[in-house]
Order: C-alpha cells, then sequence, then structure tokens
C-alpha cells in the first residue's frame, strides 16, 4: 500500500462537500414548491406548474434566484468543512491540525518587532506543514524511507532521552537542541544506498538549496544520535545535487488592456511552479509550463527554455536560476 504525500499525490474533494447541480436543485424545488401547494389548492397547484414552466415568469426567476443562493450557502459550509481536513486546511486551522501531533509550525525568521514598521515573523508554508503532518505517524517504522525523511525534517525537535539507574532510582533525561536545525531544511531524504548503508540527502531553504557545511554537520550529529538511527545503517549525509535551469517563453495574447499586467501574472505563476519544483527528485515539465501560460491568457506561445523535461533523482533537485517572459499582441 502506497502512503499519500501532500505535493506528491492528488486527493479528489470527498463526497461531502459536494454541491448539487443548479438544474437539478431547480427542478426539485419546483416538484416541491407545486406538492406542498398542492396539498392545500389543487387548482392553485395547477396553475404554479404552468407558471413555473415559463422561464420568464416573476415567480420562476425568485426560484431561481433562492437555488443560486442554496448553492453560495452550501459553498460557505462546505469551505469549513474542508478546513476540519488536514489536506486541504491552511492558516490557524492547521496549527490546530498540527497540535493533534504534537506538532507546531515552524518559525524561519522571527523578524523585528522593534523596527519601523515592524518586520513581521516568517513562518513556514502551510505545505511544509502540511507534509511534517502526514510524515509524523511514521517515527515507529525505524529504518524506512519515511523515518528517515522525517528525521531530516525534525532535526533536533525531539529531545534526546538518556536513562540512568542508581541504587533502585531510574532517572529519565530529555535533552533538546537548541540549535534549530531543522527550520533551514526544505528537504530531505534516506536512500539505502549498499546492504547497511543509507545516504541521507539534505536540500536547504537558502538559495538554490545547496546546504551549509553547519547544517550537514547538524544533520551529521543528529543521525548519530543511538535513538535516531538503527545499530545496522551506516549513515552518510551529503547536500543535494543542483540541476540549474531557466524558465524562457515567448507568448502571445489578443489585443486589449497592457500586456505588462499579464507578463508579471505569467512570470509570477511560472515562478510558483518553479519553487514547488524545487524539492528532492523534482521534476519540471513543459508540459505544465504551457498549462500556466494559457491560464494567464496567452493565445499562441513559444517555450524557448527548457524544451525537455527534467528529472531529477532522489540526490538531486531542479533550481531555476530566472523566469523570462516576452509577451507579444497579435
Amino acid at each position: 500500500m502506497s502512503m499519500l504525500i501532500p505535493g506528491q499525490n492528488q486527493l479528489a474533494e470527498p463526497a461531502i462537500v459536494t454541491v448539487e447541480a443548479f438544474e437539478d436543485l431547480l427542478a426539485e424545488f419546483k416538484i416541491f414548491v407545486v406538492e406542498y401547494v398542492g396539498a392545500r389548492s389543487p387548482e392553485s397547484a395547477a396553475k404554479l406548474k404552468d407558471s413555473l414552466e415559463n422561464e420568464s415568469e416573476l415567480l420562476t426567476l425568485a426560484l431561481e434566484a433562492f437555488c443560486v443562493r442554496l448553492q453560495t450557502h452550501e459553498r460557505k459550509y462546505n469551505a469549513r468543512i474542508k478546513q476540519m481536513l488536514a489536506w486541504w486546511a491552511t492558516g490557524s486551522n492547521l496549527d490546530a491540525r498540527l497540535a493533534d501531533m504534537g506538532l507546531e509550525r515552524q518559525l524561519l525568521d522571527p523578524g523585528d518587532p522593534a523596527a519601523f514598521p515592524p518586520v513581521p515573523a516568517v513562518f513556514e508554508s502551510d505545505d511544509d506543514a502540511r507534509l511534517r503532518y502526514y510524515l509524523a505517524p511514521h517515527a515507529p517504522a525505524a529504518g524506512s524511507r519515511m523515518q528517515y525523511r522525517r528525521e531530516v525534517f525534525t532535526l533536533g525537535e525531539r529531545p534526546a532521552v538518556k536513562v540512568e539507574t542508581a541504587a533502585g532510582v531510574v532517572t529519565v533525561t530529555y535533552t533538546f537542541n537548541p540549535d534549530g536545525y531543522a527550520a533551514q531544511v526544505k528537504d530531505g531524504n534516506g536512500r539505502r544506498t549498499a546492504p547497511g548503508e543509507v545516504m541521507v540527502t539534505v536540500l536547504a531553504r537558502e538559495g538554490d538549496g545547496t546546504p551549509s557545511g553547519d547544517l550537514l554537520n547538524g544533520v551529521r550529529q543528529h543521525f548519530a544520535r543511538p535513538d535516531v538511527r538503527p545499530e545496522t545503517d551506516l549513515v552518510t549525509v551529503q547536500g543535494a545535487q543542483i540541476k540549474n535551469y531557466k524558465i524562457r517563453v515567448v507568448a502571445k495574447i489578443n489585443a486589449g488592456p497592457d500586456s505588462g499586467l499579464t507578463k508579471v501574472a505569467v512570470q509570477q505563476q511560472l515562478q510558483a511552479y518553479a519553487d514547488s519544483c524545487h524539492r528532492l527528485e523534482g521534476r519540471v515539465d513543459p508540459s505544465w509550463i504551457d498549462y500556466t501560460l494559457h491560464s494567464a491568457g496567452a493565445v499562441q506561445l513559444q517555450i524557448l527554455e527548457p524544451l525537455a523535461p527534467i528529472v531529477t533523482t532522489a540526490f538531486q533537485a531542479p533550481f531555476c536560476t530566472g523566469v523570462e517572459v516576452e509577451v507579444d499582441t497579435l
């Protein structure tokens, strides 16, 4: 059985948030109204039925408006329901789900509240927090791929446990690592390269993802702990191999508003796509770039780079060095 991982898998929305089609809802209410009136006045019900079959009748328009309002009401409640599910939860709702696992959102930059204007603190994104939520239950699976990945994401967040006994007294000491290396890790994994040998690869958040020597040392120290590394594994830690690429496109749009607005929108969307691919085993596909450009309003397009999919291994990550967009008007 495979594991669903946010960012790598897509999950269909549950049936509970399905909104009934407008036509079906309208037909249902017409029948209900006619039956309701017919129970009291059959003659009025017959006239009402004829009236509702005429789309220009005021009563029919009022019933259609009611159905539209009901659909809007259902969508609002459905959005609240989805916020109770970790796969779709965002913001403070996701924080509440993290708390179920004893987790909290990582602080990436404390900011400066004393500055003018104040610099707000920066926390990890919903996507990163959601991934750690789904990896948390795999803590007991020692030596598994998911366990290694979880350990990379939670460096020093769980204490080192030391048990000592003396004269019938058992002392358990929990020591937390104050260095906060976990906040510097964007992605990581563990892969068995030979019997009894595991390679742990780390992708950093800063720059192109190449981890600093200090971060790699922190990871090595973490996996040297007796309560982290299985005794049967020889663990080696390395930084991710970065595969640089650039996105260059030419898009043509229909004559109309200032093309500069479309250019900004395309650049932002392409950069967001590149950021989502900046992961170990990330894949950059021209078909997604094509989709993004058409979604931003392009009528014709030409992708100059990359011309072929960029595929990386478990030890590599793609990094976009720049997004260049040229927008022409037809």
